[in-house]
């Protein structure tokens, strides 16, 4: 028995390592203000660079990272309940991101980053396409935070 927890207790304190949010934010922070952001080619992409510059802040002179990414979807499906008059509409989109280093030229890390909302339990046409919106300008918005984290993700396993 005294064995078993023993190794338990080994387990717990070599596989993990537990910063605060702050201290995340300490680590990463140096190297999340050197990544310059690619431009903005739409109304949703402009809402994603906006939520990345907020998170990360603004970029030094000397950035070293470029970020490119491309957001797809917006891909809605429409379920209708029997007895309702509205419909609920499904919206899906993902970012694919691509993080490289300006001296060398090397990816660094990449990946696509996927969310789902529902939107458009109201009645009214007008209020389904701004709740369809906003469901939209909100996916945007979570999807940058995400990418965010896992740029974050990227530079705290790169410290250690």
């Amino acid at each position: 028995m005294v064995p078993i927890i023993l190794t338990i207790i080994y387990l717990l304190f070599s596989a993990c390592s537990v910063h605060t949010i702050g201290e995340v934010n300490k680590l990463t922070e140096s190297h999340l203000r050197k990544i310059e952001l690619s431009e903005a080619q739409s109304r949703s992409e402009q809402l994603l660079r906006q939520t990345l510059e907020r998170q990360i802040g603004s970029a030094h002179t000397d950035t070293r990272y470029n970020l490119s990414y491309s957001l797809t979807g917006a891909n809605p499906s429409t379920l209708s309940a029997s007895g309702s008059s509205s419909t609920l509409n499904n919206t899906k989109m993902s970012v694919n991101y691509s993080l490289k280093d300006n001296e060398t030229g090397n990816e660094l890390t990449s990946g696509v980053v996927s969310a789902t909302a529902t939107s458009g339990t109201i009645t009214s046409y007008y209020g389904q396409s701004v709740s369809a919106q906003f469901a939209s300008e909100r996916l945007v918005q979570l999807l940058a935070e995400r990418v965010y984290q896992k740029l974050q993700l990227h530079f705290l396993s790169a410290e250690k």
